[in-house]
């Protein structure tokens, strides 16, 4: 026979090169423009970005002015930080229900309702006669916080198929991390100008308008037909902790230990007393912090397109760990600078991973209850890993570089326990 056939040794080599100049053209300007596109292909992901921006953004219209709105009331120091942690409770409590609730009866009531709460709350919160009501207020927030978000989190996942699933996680984030850094700074002018109840009717105004987006600009992602549906045999035989599944929340619990535990008590005090920063400087510190998380959004989608979320969740645990790590051992402030930089773009990474992989490990009959599972091991780690870094210096004597230590190992235990959770596995990919 005449003619010319490619050898094989070159077509096997084109497969991997092929991937290589895939994953190079995401990585450019053009290919980063990308980012946006699952805003044109699925209408009602631009609503629910816009939802949560505003709850995100209300909660941190709060974050500057709770401690000073606590002493108006005449409580002890000790009482301050009460304020954070009933909310993050109700929080806790909220999860799970509001998965089960929304497979149930779907997500736009959940959407429409956990807003309406966080407004009454607030209004509650503004008009709050003595510190008791305010506690109570701030867990009805909290409350109705943690319905939204499990929900919003479910009808993403309804939304993100496969190969769009890391695109729409990363906007996700990007929406989440939006609101919270403009909040705060929101609050901040509203306390200075109106007063400190003021921030709290913000609150309850950027809650209605979430509230009203869900309403009038929201179609429900879950079919109800659907999901009253019984679950097929073979989901009810696997049940929900499966062990990729059970390994992911795992490592949520522990990441968002170390979030809170690391970023917004150990660094700040660590940068005021061991390496001679400001108050200027430290803020300055977390907000590059922050800045590099939302910097790192646009690589982390052609990464987790390429690697898999499996990969990316794995080594940007370690990525997290190995910035502790410099933190631990630095001595100058270039060190410190260096571990702030490092943290802010590892968990750039591993936020939008861990969601991608956690869609990826449930079937779909199972979301809502899943994230709500999933969230409920987050706040877990949230709630308490300033309580138990801070019992730890006080064990220590004040050593909080054994705070530092702690959560370097806990990342560490955590990662393994994931690589081998997930190995192996079967994946859902519908």
């Amino acid at each position: 026979m005449s003619g010319t056939i490619a050898s094989p040794p070159d077509f096997v080599q084109s497969a991997p090169a092929c991937r290589r100049a895939g994953l190079a053209a995401q990585l450019t300007p053009m290919g980063i423009l990308r980012f946006l596109e699952p805003l044109r292909q699925e209408k009602r992901l631009a609503p629910l970005l816009v939802m949560i921006a505003c709850i995100m953004m209300g909660s941190g219209l709060v974050a500057p002015i709770l401690s000073l709105y606590a002493q108006t009331f005449g409580v002890a120091g000790a009482l301050v930080g009460t304020l954070i942690t009933v909310f993050g409770i109700g929080r806790l409590l909220a999860n799970l229900p509001s998965g089960y609730l929304s497979q149930r009866y779907g997500r736009r009531p959940l959407l429409v309702g956990g807003p309406l709460i966080v407004a009454a709350a607030s209004v509650g919160a503004a008009l709050a006669g003595d510190f008791t009501a305010l506690l109570v207020w701030r867990f009805l927030q909290g409350v109705g916080s943690g319905v939204y978000l499990t929900a919003s989190l479910a009808a993403m996942a309804d939304i993100s198929p496969p190969n769009r699933r890391a695109r729409n996680m990363a906007l996700y984030q990007s929406s989440l991390q939006l609101g919270a850094s403009v909040g705060p700074a929101v609050g901040g002018y509203a306390a200075h100008y109106f007063g400190f109840a003021s921030v709290f009717w913000f609150y309850a105004g950027v809650a209605l308008l979430a509230s009203a987006a869900a309403v009038f600009s929201f179609e429900d992602t879950l079919n109800k037909t659907e999901a009253r549906k019984p679950l097929p045999s073979s989901v009810s035989r696997r049940g929900l902790m499966t062990a990729p599944f059970t390994a992911v929340c795992i490592l949520s619990c522990v990441v968002f230990f170390t979030r809170t535990a690391t970023l917004f008590q150990l660094i700040p005090i660590l940068g005021a007393e061991t390496f001679g920063l400001d108050l200027g400087a430290i803020g300055l510190a977390v907000t590059l912090s922050a800045f590099m998380n939302f910097a790192m959004l646009p690589i982390t989608t052609p990464l987790i397109e390429h690697f898999g979320p499996r990969a990316n969740v794995l080594w940007s645990t370690l990525a997290t760990a190995v910035a502790l790590a410099t933190l631990y051992l630095s001595s100058s402030q270039i060190g410190f600078w260096l571990a702030v930089v490092m943290l802010g773009a590892a968990t750039g990474v591993n936020y939008p991973a861990l969601s991608a992989f956690t869609i990826s490990a449930l079937p779909r009959e199972r979301f809502g209850p899943g994230m709500g599972m999933q969230r409920t091991f987050g706040d877990v780690g949230f709630v308490f890993g300033p309580v138990v870094v801070g019992a730890l210096s006080d064990f220590t004597g004040g050593a909080h570089l054994a705070g530092v230590s702690l959560n370097i190992a806990l990342l560490g235990a955590a990662a393994l326990v994931f690589a081998v959770g997930s190995r192996g596995e079967r994946l859902e990919s519908r």
